[in-house]
């Protein structure tokens, strides 16, 4: 299994999830990596952590260091919704005289100077924040390296999310079944052959209104023939477990309306089914703009930037802006290389993961 499918792992394996950081630090290249979840008041909710000793652990939380975490207010200061690097906004000597360094870190005899990480806008206002660190004596991380936690950003936060919703649905209902039906998102659990053995309240409502998705014989298909396609795809790569956590596509309902399908393979009982995960891709009204400033996408980019991650393919996109299938495929190629994406659903999770910029 891939990286990407380890993460989505961890939306419900806590064993997986406790070694959350630790899989992304030996991805990226790291000698330790902290994971952290905090409210929109910035009180620490959640700390997870690769290296670092108990008693570091146990410091930081008793004395609210989270206050004086350098790495992580520089990594919020720079901006939510993207990686950085720390030594872009403070130089690592000027960090070394810090009080987090020498009140914190070389307390315990550690010597972590050099920081890679992001902060990531949650829906309730709270943040998630992920810092991968080297030695001083190290070399400082790369643009190759930010470019690869760029890339999984958005799937460590939409686990954090999700996983924050789980919590608070569980707490809030009786029973696992109960937990996901208090869940906006539609969530079925399909054997192999696309049998629903499990839909929650939004997945049911969703098969209802056939707009999106029908049944047959018990089985799930799409509405539209191309993107029911795409989903046999998604389906079977999945279930062989070559690209687990990656199967992610967009389909759209009879309205023209975009939603996005993430697929995860998942054994319950000891047999191995496909959790089918399905929301709607909802931008922030501000995402062309946040985009621009992020990116440094043309203002002839955006439309179409909007376009691909509403799910339109090229031919579409041409008629509907009456340009040249060739001028968009050149937007197409221009905005992938500027966001480090390479395909259209990764576009769309960029865009859909970003922060309100006012």
């Amino acid at each position: 299994m891939d990286i990407i499918g380890r993460i989505y792992e961890a939306l419900d394996d806590e064993e997986v999830f406790e070694m959350l950081p630790y899989i992304v630090s030996e991805t990226v290249g790291s000698r330790s990596c902290t994971f952290q979840i905090f409210s929109k008041n910035f009180d620490l909710e959640l700390m997870r952590h690769h290296y670092f000793q108990k008693e570091m652990d146990q410091f930081y939380r008793e004395n609210g260091l989270h206050v004086h975490d350098l790495w992580a207010k520089t990594m919020l200061q720079a901006g939510v919704g993207r990686a950085n690097l720390h030594s872009e906004f403070i130089e690592t000597a000027d960090f070394c005289k810090s009080f987090f360094y020498n009140e914190f870190i070389r307390r315990f005899g550690d010597d972590s100077a050099h920081c890679l990480g992001f902060g990531s806008e949650t829906p309730d206002g709270g943040l998630v924040v992920m810092g991968l660190h080297r030695a001083r004596s190290d070399q400082d991380f790369t643009e190759e390296q930010r470019s690869k936690l760029e890339s999984l950003r958005p799937h460590i936060t939409r686990v954090a999310v999700l996983r924050k919703k789980l919590a608070e649905a569980t707490t809030a209902s009786v029973g696992a079944l109960a937990a996901v039906d208090c869940l906006e998102d539609a969530y079925l659990v399909l054997s192999p052959d696309r049998r629903i053995s499990f839909a929650n309240m939004a997945a049911e409502a969703l098969l209802q209104q056939h707009d999106l998705l029908q049944t047959s014989e018990g089985k799930l298909y799409l509405h539209r023939i191309q993107d029911d396609q795409r989903f046999a795809r998604a389906l079977s790569d999945t279930n062989y477990n070559r690209l687990a956590g990656k199967m992610s596509f967009l389909a759209r309902d009879k309205s023209g309306l975009a939603w996005r399908f993430t697929l995860a393979p998942k054994t319950f009982e000891g047999k191995t089914l496909v959790l089918v995960w399905i929301d709607r891709c909802k931008p922030a009204a501000s995402a062309p703009q946040a985009m621009q400033q992020i990116y440094g996408l043309t203002q002839a980019e955006l439309p179409i930037l909007m376009a691909v991650s509403q799910g339109l393919s090229a031919g579409e996109i041409s008629e509907q802006h009456g340009i040249s299938i060739a001028t968009v495929r050149s937007h197409i190629q221009h905005i992938y290389q500027k966001t480090g994406v390479n395909k259209a659903s990764q576009l769309a999770q960029l865009v859909a993961s970003l922060p309100r910029v006012k």
